[in-house]
């Protein structure tokens, strides 16, 4: 079985995947690392050099590369849900939860990650406040179309999230 964590930016889809993965002894993949070791660079480095487009199409090549992976939990970038053929693999070759958070708190979450600045490339030529907004309304769609479930990481620990998608899949 495979488990997708899909959603937004910092709603805890990498943390949350790591514990899950522990707890169900489950390989642990992250597609944006995949996606950084394969080219060898940072996002931003491949979104300055060769544009979204090229990493939509990376993005893509690693998705589908887990084809075959049997006991996996899957943290995926929040934007990979944009690309119909991506949301059909996802629902159909796994369970897809949707980790939600409201604005509030991902900005928070945004503003004290580290890796906003030097590996998040802007998806707009927004500020990050209205960016974030903006698309969060455009995915959220996506995101529900895609997913089995829904659960809200404003207000529960990483832990306490493992323990809700354990529950639901026992």
């Amino acid at each position: 079985m495979k488990i997708f964590l899909i959603g937004y930016r910092c709603t805890g889809k990498t943390t949350t995947g790591k514990i899950l993965a522990a707890r169900l002894n489950f390989d642990f993949i992250d597609t944006d690392r995949l996606i950084e070791q394969h080219a060898e660079s940072t996002i931003l480095e491949i979104v300055e050099k060769y544009g979204w487009e090229k990493f939509r199409q990376l993005e893509k090549q690693i998705l589908f590369n887990t084809k075959n992976k049997k006991k996996a939990v899957i943290a995926t970038g929040g934007g990979i849900i944009i690309d119909h053929e991506n949301q059909d693999f996802i629902k159909k070759s796994g369970f897809a939860v949707w980790l939600e958070a409201d604005i509030k708190t991902i900005m928070l979450r945004l503003n004290m990650d580290t890796k906003t600045r030097e590996s998040r490339p802007s998806l707009t030529n927004k500020d990050l406040l209205n960016e974030t907004d903006e698309l969060i309304k455009q995915r959220k769609p996506l995101y529900k179309q895609t997913a089995h479930i829904r659960i809200d990481t404003s207000f529960h620990t990483p832990k306490e999230i493992v323990n809700i998608i354990d529950r639901r899949l026992s």
